[in-house]
Formats: C-alpha cells, structure tokens, sequence
C-alpha cells in the first residue's frame, strides 16, 4: 500500500509540472522573413542586411530577390562540396587578412590629422613651373639604400608634373644636391638626389589649381606617415631571408 502512496505522489508531481509548462507562455519565437529551403532569416536578420546593403539605392524587393539568389548559390555549392575544398579555404584565409590589413590602415588614416601651410603650398606651386634634373640609385632592400652606397646611379629630366608622385613628394622637399631618405617604389628601394631644378616654359601650366594641389600634398603627407611606420614596423620585426630573392 506504502509503494502505492508513492506511485500517486509521483504522478501528481508530474501533472503538476506538466500543467505549469502548459499554463507558462512561451517565449516568442522570432518572426521569419524570409525561408529559403532550409535557411530561415528573421525580421531581425532582414533588417540589419537590408540596413548594411553596398548598393544603397537598393529598393526592397531588388534586394530581396539578390538575397534569395545568393542565398540559393550558397546551399548549392554548400551541396557540391565547395566549402570543404583547400581552395575555398584558402581564399576565406586570404579575405580574412586582406579584411584586418583594410580596417588597421583605415584606422590608421582616420587617426591622422595633417595639414598643409601656405609655405608648403607655395613651394609645390613654383615646381611644377620647373625641369628637375635628378639622379636615382635603385635598391633591392632598404638595408642597403641606407647605407648611402650610390654606385651606377640613372640621371633623368623631367618636368615635375610628369614625375611619378612618389618622387614628387620626395623631390619637394629637396635642395640642389641633396638626397631623399629611401623610398618605395615598385618592389624596388629608391634613393633620389635632386640635382637642380630651373624655370622652364615647356612645363609651365597656364594656370595652377591650387585647391588640387592641396589636396595631393594631404595625400602625399598621409602616404609618408604610414610608410614610415610600416618602415618602423619592419625595423623592430626580426626578419630572416631564406631563400633566393634574384
């Protein structure tokens, strides 16, 4: 009879459990927007994507269609296998740094706060009335530019305009006979000595926008702070080469 009591009061236990999981409401389910096979993207999910869309003239119903599309192309290469193969592997990898390199120099530039003065201005303005005539030493690594070596080195002449803009920004701040700090230039390290510059009406432009060249010397100076931090960078990295660079 004992073990009977205990039955009943296992039951009522239970019911009474049961009927408390009845009478709680439960919690509310996020409302689906979209179903696409086995995909479910809520109100929410919609939202934030339609709120982050690049094109943003995008109406609702165009990028509701691009969405199933994508959507239908993802579960179908998800199907083939594509997502398990080395190559895709590879490019989420290369994304993913492209991804950080893009967002620290973003940073990186937004933190910058670079103005030009009237001098500098006026500088950059009397040189692209000018011939420059300069000689350029070529580098394979910055070790070497620095060490000053300046063997075999490519005398050229050009009007200052038509100067690579690496070079422009590195001649402006030049006297006759000096030289750049090293310098960048497609995979290779460059040394520029200025070697004169005069007046010459061939490179004369008939009139000066002055509001351009601001702007490019903005860019000039922002580019030269960021390579001298990547040269920092580099500096305080260890860096061993192991193989045969030629």
């Amino acid at each position: 009879m004992r073990y009977l009591y205990y039955i009943v009061a296992i039951l009522l236990i239970l019911s009474a459990i049961i009927a408390y999981q009845l009478s709680t409401p439960a919690a509310p389910k996020q409302k689906a927007a979209l179903i696409i096979n086995e995909k479910v993207i809520t109100t929410d999910e919609f939202a934030r994507l339609f709120e982050s869309r690049q094109a943003r003239g995008e109406g609702k119903r165009d990028f509701i269609n691009s969405l199933i599309t994508r959507e239908l192309l993802i579960q179908a290469s998800r199907k083939e296998g594509i997502d398990r193969e080395e190559p895709f592997r590879k490019s989420i990898q290369n994304f993913y740094e492209q991804s950080l390199i893009k967002l620290l120099m973003d940073r990186k530039f937004s933190s910058l706060a670079i103005s030009v003065t009237d001098e500098e201005l006026s500088r950059r303005v009397g040189l692209v009335r000018k011939k420059i005539h300069l000689t350029i030493f070529s580098f394979t690594d910055p070790e070497s530019s620095e060490k000053g070596v300046s063997q075999n080195g490519e005398a050229t002449t050009g009007c200052f305009e038509d100067l690579c803009r690496d070079i422009q920004a590195a001649v402006a701040g030049l006297e006759p006979g000096q030289k750049s700090n090293p310098l960048m230039v497609g995979g290779r390290y460059l040394v520029v000595r200025l070697d004169n510059a005069v007046d010459a009406t061939s490179c004369a432009p008939r009139s000066v926008d002055r509001e351009r060249l601001r702007r490019a010397l903005i860019e000039e100076k922002k580019e030269k702070v960021i390579n001298d931090w990547a040269a920092d960078l580099r500096k305080k990295a260890f860096i061993k080469i192991l193989i045969n660079e030629s």
